[in-house]
């Protein structure tokens, strides 16, 4: 399939009914840029050891669709950090583009697909940019995720980072991706669900925690803590110490604080193993949820220091070799 022919075809979703998995199938983005080295070495190639050939940099604003939302918000400051639409994305907005476009199996991909460029520079660290910075970073992602709700074809969206080739990362330059489609995934079903059926159950997260001596650091309403079975070594969850079910919803307070402890996290992660690959995404209520119930939004940190292999990929369940226990000890140590 050519580059022109896949930019032809739109994203579409394909459902398996044995298990009500979705998959999201979009060819075009076979043409994004890839700025590490594909090789597994996690190198940088030569061709992008330099801004002017980074879409993400400064004076490449022409390489990315137009800003929706930027900080400084005065234009005439120089950008910090903007949000832009996806030029490759999983999904498309079927308001704004042509419904005749070829739709190859599958139910159209539906949807709002950002970049949330976090620096004007070629930095490829949280921990390269200044605390204020990261702050009004988390406080634009909040910013685009309340404007989305008003959005009554949108039921549902994930703020995201993948950070390293092993954690799925195309190009280096920092930035995050929000997602924002037209159903509420399964899990995210499952999560409310529990949360319902057993009042204070976060609330419970966190005392057992705490309990355990698995909490690693309490910042203004949050909590920072390794849960009681991760995924992964070093896995760690944000959450509110109280019952806040929308992230687009939380206070200044909370903002800065989510910031803080994000930035305090991967310089632990950095003192245990430089440069380590990690995923991080926002769980939140579907949007226009009422909120009475225990569910509360969280940020789950996944470090990919382990494969995730046959039996995970086959079983749904993971194996690894650090307990929670450890974990938590060996992070507060470098905290």
């Amino acid at each position: 399939m050519t580059s022109s022919s896949r930019s032809q075809q739109i994203p579409t979703i394909h459902r398996d009914p044995t298990t009500n998995r979705r998959v999201f199938i979009a060819p075009q983005r076979a043409d994004r840029p890839m700025t590490l080295d594909v090789d597994g070495t996690g190198q940088r190639l030569d061709e992008y050891r330099h801004q002017a050939h980074c879409p993400f940099c400064a004076g490449n604003e022409n390489l990315v669709p137009p800003e929706i939302l930027r900080w400084p918000v005065a234009t005439s400051e120089p950008w910090q950090a903007r949000i832009v639409a996806n030029r490759f994305p999983a999904v498309i907005d079927q308001l704004k583009h042509s419904k005749t476009r070829d739709a190859v199996g599958g139910t159209p991909a539906h949807g709002i697909h950002d970049v949330v460029i976090e620096s004007a520079t070629h930095e490829h660290s949280i921990l390269a940019i200044t605390p204020q910075a990261w702050r009004a970073i988390w406080e634009l992602c909040r910013c685009r995720l309340e404007s989305l709700e008003a959005r009554k074809d949108i039921a549902w969206g994930i703020l995201f980072k993948n950070s390293g080739l092993r954690a799925g990362a195309s190009l280096e330059h920092l930035h995050s991706q929000l997602i924002a489609i037209d159903f509420i995934p399964p899990l995210i079903r499952s999560e409310m669900n529990r949360a319902s059926k057993h009042p204070g159950l976060f609330a419970r997260v966190i005392e057992e925690a705490a309990n355990e001596g698995r909490v690693l650091c309490e910042l203004g309403n949050l909590v920072a803590l390794v849960p009681n079975c991760p995924r992964q070594p070093f896995e760690t969850w944000i959450v509110p110490s109280f019952d806040e079910s929308c992230f687009h919803a939380a206070s200044r307070t909370s903002i800065d604080a989510i910031a803080d402890l994000t930035r305090l996290l991967i310089q632990a992660f950095e003192r245990i193993e430089p440069s380590m690959n990690y995923n991080w995404w926002l769980h939140s209520a579907p949007f226009r949820h009422i909120r009475n119930d225990s569910f509360r939004w969280h940020l789950e940190i996944v470090p990919r220091t382990e494969h995730f292999a046959g039996f995970e990929l086959g079983s749904g369940c993971h194996i690894h070799s650090l307990p929670a226990r450890e974990a938590a000890r060996l992070l507060k140590e470098a905290w």
